[in-house]
């Protein structure tokens, strides 16, 4: 089951910096996306899925981001699609 976590554009990482060192740090623990790791950017925030819970955890730790309940995911699926 996939894990998602969300990290928002706005503080800590809200400047260029530190997004670069973030991502960076990701695709050095994790690999390219698509090994262990998705990047998903939105508007607000940009969203890490996992498939390893021991991944999922320690990127969460890292980055005090907020994991996705299914619920959370199925309602943003569907605000996104009536919107079309």
């Amino acid at each position: 089951m996939a894990i998602t976590i969300e990290v928002p554009w706005n503080n800590p990482y809200n400047k260029k910096e530190a997004w670069n060192e973030l991502l960076a740090w990701t695709i050095e623990v994790f690999g390219l996306p698509g090994e262990r790791v998705q990047f998903h950017p939105t508007a607000h925030w940009m969203r890490f899925t996992f498939d390893d819970e021991k991944d999922a955890l320690m990127f969460q730790l890292k980055t005090a981001g907020r994991r996705m309940s299914d619920q959370d995911l199925t309602v943003d699926l569907m605000s996104r699609s009536l919107r079309i």
